[in-house]
């Protein structure tokens, strides 16, 4: 089976006979672009059936390379780039790479959503499909192209899950501290009182000497946001004896705050799930939501954008734009603050 192009634009499979090797017959599927991914959607369909791998010279790159090719080119910053990095190689890959990206179909990227829906949430999977086409449509856009056509430019990704995670309250907090290891108890506690992004830039990177004591306060160096690059957040009255407690059982001035063992940690997604489930919490509930419960405080609280944004590294426009939802209570507080009027009489 091999796709073709007239002289007159239509497409059309060749299919042949594996019982009569020398006769084949045609399949049309028109002109254009609709009509070549639908010949390369059928072509992939009869190959699939094949008991011998397919061997084709015209094909053109497999996937894999053209997302390497993304990810030596393409303009990315350093937390991008290892993230997107991380998802390709561990996850899409291993799955399409070995596809040429040409012969990609709809039915390709379908079962590869259904796949992997079993076990994420749709907006992971909407972030993963995101990067397929991205990848595509920038490998046309090459010059010169690496590829004459995106064959799933058009594909919807899943819809996002826009459901609102309502933030932590403190009892929660404290019941998944009560489970906590070591670890995850000072995460916990520093993106509580400091509103920090609890990953690999802000949170994992903290070491000791990045706390200024005779100033009294904590310098983050911020993900690349938009916010400012460096903040300098005062450490929390209630905190403070606290985090002395931590560096002199580390007795090491230099390391890091979250570590095991005086190594550095990359992730404690697995521990925070078993101290949720332990403090039995069943609902939604992820570490980056300490953050959303520590930036809608301070704004309920009357907190300005501006002095805000200095603190959490985001711009005082994100945070309008993200955290327009405030308590009921804080609304009817606001509309309490009106001043009366008295109608004439």
């Amino acid at each position: 089976m091999s796709v073709h192009q007239l002289q007159d634009g239509r497409w059309f499979v060749k299919i042949y006979d594996p019982d009569k090797p020398s006769k084949s017959r045609r399949e049309y599927y028109g002109r254009g672009a609709a009509a070549e991914i639908k010949a390369r959607s059928r072509d992939q369909e009869l190959d699939l059936k094949r008991t011998k791998p397919r061997v084709s010279d015209d094909s053109g790159p497999l996937f894999h390379e053209l997302a390497t090719e993304y990810l030596l080119n393409k303009n990315f910053n350093a937390n991008s780039l290892k993230l997107c990095t991380l998802r390709l190689e561990s996850i899409i890959i291993p799955v399409i790479g070995q596809i040429p990206a040409l012969r990609l179909t709809y039915d390709d990227i379908d079962r590869y959503v259904r796949k992997r829906r079993q076990s994420v949430k749709a907006n992971t999977v909407r972030r993963e499909v995101v990067d397929i086409k991205a990848i595509l449509n920038w490998s046309v856009k090459r010059r010169p192209p690496l590829l004459p056509m995106n064959p799933v430019r058009d594909y919807q990704p899943p819809a996002a899950d826009d459901a609102v995670i309502a933030p932590p309250t403190s009892s929660e907090v404290e019941a998944i501290l009560k489970y906590a290891n070591s670890r995850l108890y000072r995460a916990i506690t520093i993106a509580w009182y400091t509103g920090l992004r609890p990953g690999a830039v802000e949170l994992f990177s903290l070491r000791w000497d990045s706390v200024l004591w005779e100033n009294g306060i904590i310098r983050i160096v911020s993900a690349d946001k938009g916010g400012p690059r460096l903040r300098e957040v005062p450490i929390h009255p209630d905190f403070v004896a606290e985090l002395k407690t931590w560096m002199e059982k580390d007795d090491n001035p230099i390391g890091h705050i979250i570590h095991q063992n005086g190594q550095p940690v990359n992730s404690l997604k697995t521990a925070w799930k078993l101290a949720k489930e332990k403090a039995g919490i069943t609902r939604r509930l992820r570490m980056y939501d300490l953050r959303h419960f520590f930036v809608t405080t301070a704004i309920e609280g009357g907190s300005d954008y501006k002095t805000l944004s200095e603190i959490v590294g985001s711009s005082p426009e994100t945070l309008r734009r993200h955290y327009q939802h405030v308590s009921g209570a804080a609304r009817i507080s606001l509309i309490e603050r009106m001043p009366k009027i008295n109608p004439p009489l």
